[in-house]
């Protein structure tokens, strides 16, 4: 069941960007630039981009079919849980209702996201995850504000952004090398100058 320390979360964003593909989540609602990215491979990012657009492939696709199997077996998505990081990696659990009681499965995020799309069903996220992943990143896919954030270290010079901006840069190439685990200890650096900002 749900976590009483768990929050609804929605997608803000899904980038295929230089740092590979990813789903931005952020509290539902909550106006902040504090996201958490989720580093999610092709063909996830093409299952959740193509549900979000409402676009139905000529065959089934695997989440399209497990949704069909959910509801020919007459049971029902209730959500989706983001419960747990551990290192660089997330955990997530979906909640069936079935006619024998509710059934709780282990699952990628990004597979949870793309089932809780097609299902209709809420996004939640453990406060313990967010806190530990969320990070500021502003108003990333809008190109005013991208303008901006390359202007303002130039006029301020301030050392805490341009350290900010330097670790971003090494996030980047971190990902497009796929070593993950500097990516994750770089996003905590990241995490930890935007939380003292």
């Amino acid at each position: 069941m749900l976590p009483e320390n768990a929050f609804e979360v929605t997608i803000s964003d899904v980038s295929i960007t230089n740092v590979g593909f990813a789903i931005f989540l952020k509290p539902t609602g909550d106006e902040s630039a504090r996201v958490v990215p989720i580093f999610i491979g092709p063909l996830e990012t093409y299952s959740i981009s193509s549900a979000l657009d409402g676009v139905t492939p000529p065959r089934p696709n695997t989440h399209d079919l497990m949704i069909q199997m959910v509801r020919e077996l007459e049971s029902k998505i209730l959500h989706v849980v983001i419960n747990d990081i551990i290192g660089n990696v997330f955990y997530a659990r979906i909640v069936i209702q079935s006619e024998d009681g509710i059934v709780e499965l282990d699952a990628r995020p990004s597979d949870s996201v793309a089932l809780a799309i097609r299902a209709r069903c809420p996004i939640y996220m453990n406060e313990k995850v967010y806190k530990e992943a969320a990070v500021s990143i502003g108003d990333e896919g809008k190109a005013e504000a991208s303008e901006e954030s390359l202007v303002e270290p130039e006029d301020t010079e301030e050392e805490p952004v341009s350290e900010l901006d330097r670790l971003k840069s090494q996030l980047q190439k971190a990902v497009e090398a796929e070593n993950f685990e500097e990516a994750a200890r770089i996003r905590d650096q990241i995490r930890s100058i935007s939380s003292e900002n």
